[in-house]
């Protein structure tokens, strides 16, 4: 029996503590004001028992860099309690809080870079 995939497990924490930036892996065919976006970026396996991923969360928002910035800085200080709310987060390290507007479709954007370690062991092993 596999386990849920890690980002799907970012994503319902991020839904949790940020409800009006909502949280997807894939941008909104129509953007909405905030958003949030969550996506691995690479990392490694450790075997069959574990796996430490980079994962990086985006914050968009239209209309406020501060409001933005607060958000970001908001999940960068709760990223912690991914472990404390999910078993099978075993660590979490928050690597960087980033500005970087996305210019092309006018949002302000934040980009939040977790190593994120996750146990791949099943319950029923």
């Amino acid at each position: 029996m596999s386990k849920r995939n890690l980002e799907e497990i970012v994503i319902e924490w991020m839904n949790s503590i940020v409800p009006d930036y909502p949280c997807s892996s894939e941008k909104p065919k129509n953007l909405p004001e905030k958003f949030s976006l969550v996506e691995r970026q690479s990392g490694s396996r450790i075997a069959m028992l574990g796996d430490s991923a980079n994962v990086l969360i985006e914050i968009y928002d239209k209309t406020s860099k501060p409001d933005c910035a607060e958000i970001a800085d908001f999940i960068a200080d709760s990223a912690k309690t991914l472990e404390e709310e999910y078993a099978d987060v075993t660590s979490v390290t928050v690597n960087s809080v980033i500005p970087n507007e996305d210019t092309e479709r006018q949002y302000y954007r934040y980009e939040i870079f977790l190593d994120i370690f996750y146990s791949r062991v099943s319950d029923n092993s």
